[in-house]
């Protein structure tokens, strides 16, 4: 399978660059139930984080470092910029990819993320080590906090399918060490408004790990930012209402990157 500098990747689709980058301890099979959407309108990037899951080498316990990992992947990809689209803990990296390699992003997508202080999730240590031992089920801890009670009420078997994809390709204790010392210690609000990429920030309106008020400060202090709530989804929002999230994502692109307008918040109407 393809690695490039140790990092285990995958590309699928044609058009403008988009980097997915995955979340806290997770492979990039987090993404397969999404991609063949994407792919339709850009070439998807997704990767292992290092030292996690397919990916060689030892996870370094810095956001920044994993940053440097996700410029050193479009570098050996030939890739000079792209849409960089980071979720959960991924958001974090792309921050912090927009501050220490600004001229690698022409967009920033940040998805259901934080910028760490008091509105990062708490993770205790029994939490850690039932994750640890891929304690990821519909009556274990996690899966509540990833998708909204109607998405598990109403679809429980597709809630069964989706959390078999966060299972796959297990990191170490150690990579689950390193990534969860990586998020304690990660801040950014005071540098927000340094990143100076086209921003859209993206939110599960009903999202139990991470605060929407996390999404909602991270949109006011970055400069050319929008804030896009889905309506009645969890924190996985972007699985649990596919199209829509991607529809947000197509007319943000279409809107921001083409010309500048004011600062707003957009609610999607979901189909009903």
């Amino acid at each position: 399978m393809p690695h490039a500098d140790g990092l285990y990747y995958e590309r699928h689709g044609a058009g403008e660059p988009l980097l997915l980058i995955t979340g806290w301890t997770i492979s990039a099979a987090v993404f397969e139930p999404v991609l063949d959407l994407y792919a339709r309108h850009f070439e998807c990037i997704v990767y292992d984080h290092r030292g996690s899951a397919r990916s060689e080498g030892s996870s370094p316990s810095t956001m920044g470092a994993l940053a440097d990992d996700a410029a050193r992947l479009l570098t050996a990809l030939r890739i000079p910029r792209a849409l960089v689209n980071g979720l959960s803990m991924g958001g974090m990296v792309a921050q912090e990819v927009a501050l220490r390699h600004p001229g690698r992003v022409r967009g920033l997508i940040l998805g259901g993320t934080t910028p760490g202080g008091a509105f990062a999730p708490k993770l205790g240590p029994k939490e850690v080590f039932s994750i640890a031992r891929g304690g990821i089920a519909e009556r274990g801890i996690r899966a509540p906090l990833l998708f909204s009670s109607e998405f598990r009420r109403a679809h429980p078997e597709r809630v069964d399918e989706l959390i078999a994809y966060f299972k796959r390709h297990r990191s170490s204790v150690k990579t689950i060490a390193a990534q969860t010392l990586a998020s304690a210690h990660f801040a950014s609000t005071l540098r927000l408004d340094r990143i100076r990429a086209p921003t859209l920030v993206m939110h599960g309106e009903r999202d139990r790990l991470v605060p929407l008020a996390a999404s909602r400060l991270l949109a006011a202090r970055i400069p050319d930012a929008e804030l896009a709530v889905v309506p009645g989804t969890g924190h996985a929002f972007g699985l649990e209402a596919p199209q829509e999230s991607l529809d947000v994502l197509l007319g943000w692109v279409e809107r921001r990157l083409s010309r500048t307008r004011p600062r707003e918040e957009a609610h999607v109407a979901p189909d009903r």
